[in-house]
């Protein structure tokens, strides 16, 4: 977490600061930012999704903190793609064997689809391919990687004088029929 901090606080205080010399129009350009929240995996498998030989396996904490920072180009007031990084966090697991950890990281390319609704605020859906690390810090089961689909609804804030905004955002990171995460971020970015 500590690097993170490290890498998104000078990504982040230099948005700010070139944001007051881009007050241009916000309906198209380059964004950027940096999220925080909560991830929480579902329907994982540690037996199936290892190796297949951990036999009774089960989750002990699948609950972690979420980080992410993004880049994306919005091409008009409804459409914008995005490549974002998203620390998942780690989960522990039990087996026969003993017991583990996987902390998993994912690296998406989303479109993402917006619909303004009132005076700043915009609900938006995004659809993409994430590929994804599981790696095993300690215990039985052993790393794993995949590309598989990553699809989320938000909320977005674009504030009026200044080209910031704030997002809540609920997304899905597909990972495997035994394996998923979904995350609930909350996000600051700017807009050159």
């Amino acid at each position: 977490m500590k690097k993170f901090a490290l890498f998104a606080a000078p990504l982040f205080a230099s948005s700010l600061v070139a944001a007051p010399m881009a007050m241009a129009d916000t309906s198209t350009g380059i964004y950027s930012g940096v999220g925080v929240g909560s991830a929480q995996v579902h329907d994982a498998d540690v037996g199936s999704f290892s190796s297949g030989n951990l036999s009774g396996d089960r989750i002990t904490d699948n609950n972690d903190t979420a980080q992410s920072a993004f880049v994306g180009y919005k091409f008009n007031d409804w459409f914008s793609t995005e490549i974002n990084y998203a620390d998942l966090g780690d989960i522990d697991y039990a087996t026969d064997q003993g017991n583990g950890r996987y902390q998993t990281k994912a690296y998406s390319l989303s479109a993402i689809g917006e619909l303004p609704l009132f005076y700043g605020v915009s609900g938006y859906a995004r659809v993409g391919a994430a590929y994804w690390k599981a790696n095993a810090q300690q215990g039985p089961a052993s790393n794993q990687y995949g590309t598989d689909p990553v699809y989320g609804l938000g909320l977005k804030y674009q504030f009026e004088t200044i080209p910031v905004f704030a997002r809540a955002e609920y997304t899905r990171y597909d990972m495997d029929s035994d394996y998923r995460i979904d995350a609930a971020m909350a996000s600051v970015g700017v807009q050159f």
